[in-house]
């Protein structure tokens, strides 16, 4: 399987409205767009004719019209031409569903298994759309370790100068990575306190589980007492998936969900335009924080790792087997490991 080969989300439903959406999965532009009936359809962004982009023009009836000699398609790729009726065309064409409030496609010719997310007993705080300014590879890095939380986050993590004392463990299977992180809370907001609940001494729990095919993550992130034996009143899930979109940028679409041991749904209607302004914000950092980056070679050979980074080198080699389909070895992923304790 390739990268187009997976099930993997482009758009939000909300932002496709009556006019086509011009979108880049791994440097391939499409075209999405909604027939009158409702129907969806996803073909490359580039009419056979002339190569103007199908994006640019409009839905007409069942069919995307080019906007610059009126030569339409279908959803399946299959083109007329106004001008010469007995003239036979056809453009690639997606595979494409809407669930989860987005938009997914994938190639014609593949059949994996579409991601479940387990969203059960949680409220929607909203979706998210970020562009990272770096690679696949270093994106999901940023978000898939907690050990700059000390410095970038101001609410879920851990204060540098307790970083020592933070249990990490790892499990891994075939086609996912699941990072456990345990240890004294960083002080949050007041807000933030009173709301989930927390008191001094708490524990914060990052607990996130990686998948393949497609590239996304499930993050939980909960409160306890010191001792573990009582969790606060606000539980996190929240979903991240990484789409490239070029060789040095990166899509994020995040999923956030809340649940609420309060009474009466615990706040979270209430609150949600809150706590959806306080989760866009720790994304953000971490997007902002990509830009700094002084290499974007995707390789970690000669990299100097501490424990917080075993997953770096799980992470490389499933891009490598699962998502691009590569098993030979070569390329630029390299996932030799060193470790600092």
């Amino acid at each position: 399987m390739g990268m187009l080969d997976h099930w993997q989300p482009v758009a939000r439903v909300s932002d496709l409205g009556r006019k086509p959406l011009p979108v880049v999965i791994a440097g391939n532009q499409v075209a999405v767009f909604r027939t009158e009936s409702g129907a969806l359809g996803a073909v490359a962004d580039a009419c056979p004719h002339r190569r103007l982009k199908l994006s640019a023009g409009e839905v007409v009836g069942e069919r995307l019209q080019c906007r610059y000699h009126g030569w339409t398609f279908d959803t399946c790729g299959e083109g007329e031409s106004p001008g010469s009726p007995k003239m036979s065309t056809c453009t690639t064409s997606y595979d494409i569903r809407e669930e989860y409030g987005l938009i997914f496609l994938k190639t014609r010719t593949s059949n994996p298994q579409f991601p479940t997310l387990d969203n059960k007993g949680y409220f929607h705080i909203g979706t998210l759309v970020h562009d990272a300014p770096a690679p696949l590879e270093l994106t999901m890095d940023n978000f898939n370790e907690i050990e700059h939380s000390g410095t970038v986050h101001k609410n879920f993590g851990y204060d540098l100068d307790r970083m020592h004392d933070v249990k990490v463990s790892f499990e891994s299977t075939d086609d996912s990575i699941r990072v456990m992180n345990v240890g004294p809370t960083k002080r949050l907001p007041l807000l933030d306190r009173l709301f989930i609940g927390v008191k001094p001494g708490d524990l914060f729990h990052d607990d996130w589980t990686t998948w393949f095919s497609p590239l996304h993550s499930q993050f939980d992130h909960w409160w306890t007492n010191a001792s573990d034996t009582e969790e606060r009143k606000i539980r996190w899930r929240i979903f991240l998936f990484y789409v490239p979109v070029t060789d040095t940028s990166t899509r994020v679409f995040s999923m956030l969900y809340a649940k609420s041991r309060w009474p009466f749904g615990g706040g979270l209607r209430l609150g949600r335009r809150y706590i959806r302004r306080q989760t866009e914000s720790e994304i953000m950092a971490d997007v902002d924080m990509l830009q700094y980056l002084a290499d974007y070679e995707p390789g970690i050979a000669g990299l100097k790792l501490s424990r917080f980074d075993k997953s770096l080198g799980l992470t490389r080699e499933r891009i490598q087997r699962v998502y691009r389909g590569e098993s030979d070895g070569k390329g630029p992923n390299r996932f030799s490991l060193r470790i600092a304790s």
